[in-house]
C-alpha cells in the first residue's frame, strides 16, 4: 500500500515527521511504529509485514539529530535523569500522536504502539504514564521504561522479543521488565531467541500473532 510522507504544514500540526499508511477506513485499527537511537521515520518499516493490509500504519521521526548519524528520542550521552528527558520525548510523542488522529479524522478501534530498542522505552513509557491509551504495546530489543509504576495496571497488553546475545540492551533488562510488567497485571508476552540486537525469526512470527490477538482476529 502507499506509504505518504508528512507535509511541512502537516508536521507543524503534529510536531514531528512521519511517514503513514492509510487503513481501510476512519475506524481501522492503528499501529504506531517508533524507531530507535540514530534512527529515522522509515526504519521500522520492515515490521509492516507482520501488520494487517486493513490497518492505519505511522511511523514518527525523533527530534534530535544523532551523531550516529540520523535522529534519537534524546542525548544518551547528556548528563542529568535520561528519566526526565525520556519523559520530555514521551510528551512530544503523544502531543504528536493527538495531532496526527486530529488532521486524519481517525477514530481507530484499536491502538498499537511497536518500539525498537530507545523507541520502546520511550513507547511503553508513553503507555505506562498514560499519556496516550494503547490497547498494545511491543518491546522490540529494548527495554520497559523505568521505574515502572502505573495507575493503568493491566490495561494494555504487553509483547517483549528480546536477543540473548543482544549487546546494546542486556537481556535481563527485558527479563526484569517482563516479571514487573506482570507483577502489575498486565498480560505480557515474552520471546527470547538466540539473536543480538534485532528481532528474530522467531520474534517476527510471534509478533504477527500477538497483533492478530490483541485485534481479536485469528491468523
Amino acid at each position: 500500500m502507499t506509504r505518504h510522507e508528512s507535509t511541512p504544514h502537516e508536521e507543524a500540526a503534529v510536531g514531528l515527521r512521519f511517514l503513514y499508511r492509510s487503513g481501510a477506513h476512519a475506524t481501522a485499527p492503528l499501529v504506531v511504529l517508533v524507531h530507535g537511537r540514530a534512527g529515522d521515520r522509515t526504519v521500522m518499516w520492515m515490521f509492516e509485514r507482520s501488520i494487517p493490509a486493513d490497518c492505519h500504519v505511522v511511523s514518527f521521526e525523533a527530534f534530535l539529530p544523532d551523531a550516529l548519524g540520523g535522529w534519537s528520542w534524546w542525548d544518551i550521552s547528556s548528563p542529568g535523569s535520561k528519566s526526565e528527558a525520556i519523559l520530555v520525548a514521551a510528551d512530544r510523542l503523544s502531543r504528536a500522536l493527538e495531532g496526527f488522529l486530529a488532521i486524519y479524522s481517525l477514530t481507530p478501534t484499536h491502538r498499537i504502539g511497536l518500539g525498537f530498542s530507545q523507541g520502546s522505552i520511550l513507547v511503553s513509557g508513553v503507555a505506562l504514564k498514560g499519556l496516550f491509551e494503547f490497547d498494545g504495546v511491543g518491546v522490540l530489543a529494548g527495554a520497559v521504561f523505568r521505574p515502572i509504576e502505573s495507575s493503568i495496571a493491566g490495561g494494555a497488553s504487553f509483547f517483549i522479543a528480546h536477543g540473548s546475545l543482544d549487546q546494546t540492551i542486556a537481556v535481563t533488562q527485558a527479563r526484569a521488565g517482563a516479571a514487573d510488567l506482570e507483577k502489575l497485571g498486565f498480560k505480557v508476552q515474552y520471546v527470547e531467541e538466540e539473536v543480538g540486537h534485532k528481532v528474530g525469526v522467531q520474534g517476527t512470527r510471534a509478533l504477527k500473532g500477538w497483533l492478530m490477538g490483541v485485534l481479536g482476529r485469528s491468523e
